[in-house]
């Protein structure tokens, strides 16, 4: 069987695209209130702390996180999430269990998320962790760096390192390029370079379009795996907020258990993410996904409650 595809950066490029963040960085302070919906410039987007852990071994680099980073400022502090995920997966392959701690803090110029969660996948168990860091350099440019792992097994890579570049556009710098790689290593033996090119796009107060591009290649045997997505959120954050996303491509590798593995196939997915707040402090929010390829179909979704001071 053959797995889906991942995307990662050869490790010469990633210590290059290293080199040039920390020589552009200037701490030039934050002016991103200025230039988005003033809605948007309060708070958290609604996938920051939710979709931090990767369904797939190969996700899209630091995943929601240029939304974030886009969306916030200055007022932001700091946001603790726990979560409850699962899904049903056909076939035999086996259900998902997943329990998530999540913690996001911003300070000045500088954004820092974390996770650590407890996951059950296709019959292995493991523990995963992630660190990630956002900063500006100018009031059009920041960068973002992160590191991920697991304890054990081959659902998730053992290791993953991303990198990313991010140039806001527009008089209004509401648009958002972000261009991106990372590397994985898996204890399958198999390696990944992941290489992402995305906009975030906020075309009104209230609206969000967000289109990326993500490509992989896998070794051995250099697979090549494009994929393609794309997200609107509506709403407004302190209040509710409501994002739905779908992508479809190729993918290279995707350990399903040990010994276990699915190479170069199509997949497509779909999912819906909706945040409430209760109260300035207090919100919840809940996901809803789709997931299909040639082998397996899978349902699932997560519950999570929010709290920010």
């Amino acid at each position: 069987m053959r797995p889906p595809r991942t995307t990662v950066t050869p490790g010469a490029a990633i210590v290059a695209i290293v080199t040039v963040l920390s020589l552009m960085r200037v701490g030039v302070p934050d002016v991103r209130a200025q230039a988005l919906p003033a809605n948007l410039s309060s708070g958290a987007d609604p996938a920051a702390l939710a979709d931090m852990t990767p369904s797939e071994t190969t996700d899209r680099p630091l995943s929601d996180i240029q939304t974030l980073k886009a969306a916030s400022d200055e007022t932001l502090g700091s946001e603790v999430a726990f979560a409850i995920s699962g899904a049903s997966v056909t076939n035999g392959y086996g259900d998902w269990y997943g329990f998530h701690l999540r913690g996001l803090h911003h300070e000045g110029n500088s954004t820092f998320l974390g996770e650590v969660a407890e996951l059950q996948r296709f019959g292995e168990r493991t523990t995963f962790g992630s660190i990630n860091y956002i900063t500006d350099f100018d009031a059009d440019w920041y960068g973002a760096v992160g590191f991920s792992g697991t304890t054990a097994g081959t659902i998730l890579p053992s290791a993953r390192f991303d990198v990313s570049i991010n140039r806001k556009l527009l008089p209004q710098r509401s648009l958002v390029l972000s261009v991106g790689a990372g590397y994985a290593w898996n204890r399958s033996d198999h390696k990944d370079q992941l290489y992402h090119v995305g906009l975030i796009w906020y075309v009104v107060p209230q609206w969000i379009l967000e289109a990326g591009w993500n490509y992989d290649i896998d070794s051995p045997g250099s697979i090549k795996a494009p994929a393609y997505y794309a997200a609107v959120t509506y709403g407004e954050v302190g209040k509710s907020l409501i994002a739905v996303r779908g992508g479809y491509g190729r993918e290279a590798y995707q350990s399903v258990g040990i010994a276990n593995q699915l190479v170069d196939f199509d997949s497509k997915e779909a999912s819906v993410r909706w945040r409430y707040w209760f109260t300035r402090k207090w919100s919840t929010q809940l996901q809803f996904e789709y997931y299909h390829n040639p082998f397996y179909n899978r349902y699932g979704g997560e519950v999570s409650a929010l709290y920010q001071f």
